[in-house]
Order: C-alpha cells, then sequence, then structure tokens
C-alpha cells in the first residue's frame, strides 16, 4: 500500500472523529469554516455560509492541506 494511501486513511479517521464539529479546512486554493458533515474515502462535506446562505460544500481530500477543529486547535497535516 502506498505512503498516500496510508495518509488519506489516517486523514479520514481524524476527520471522522471530528463529524458535527466546528472545523477550518486549508485546501491549497481556499479556507472555509463550518461544521464538517460527512467524510467519505475521498471528500468530505462541510456545511457552511456563503454571502448569508447556508449550503453544503464538497471537498475533495486531495486538495486538503489541513483540517482544525476550532473549539481546541486539534489538527491533520497531509
Amino acid at each position: 500500500m502506498s505512503n498516500q494511501r496510508m495518509s488519506n486513511q489516517s486523514f479520514v479517521r481524524f476527520a471522522s472523529e471530528l463529524v458535527g464539529e466546528e472545523v477550518e479546512v486549508i485546501t491549497n486554493n481556499e479556507t472555509f469554516t463550518g461544521t464538517l458533515e460527512y467524510v467519505g474515502s475521498d471528500h468530505l462535506i462541510l456545511v457552511t455560509r456563503v454571502r448569508g446562505r447556508r449550503v453544503r460544500l464538497a471537498i475533495r481530500i486531495a486538495l486538503i492541506i489541513a483540517l482544525f477543529r476550532l473549539a481546541t486547535g486539534r489538527t491533520f497535516t497531509l
């Protein structure tokens, strides 16, 4: 199994523990904050607000640089 695959599995396990929590997701393009709703094998769903409207964003795990739990500062960096 490749190191990238192992890293993704570790990230998915870590992120799954944060479902329902307020998080900050840093990607190589943008930073998002909101409630983590779902973690899949290749993406996660974040509930956030865009221009005052509640939206659900699907973010590819391959694009994520770091994920922070806002309350405690726990982090996982790929």
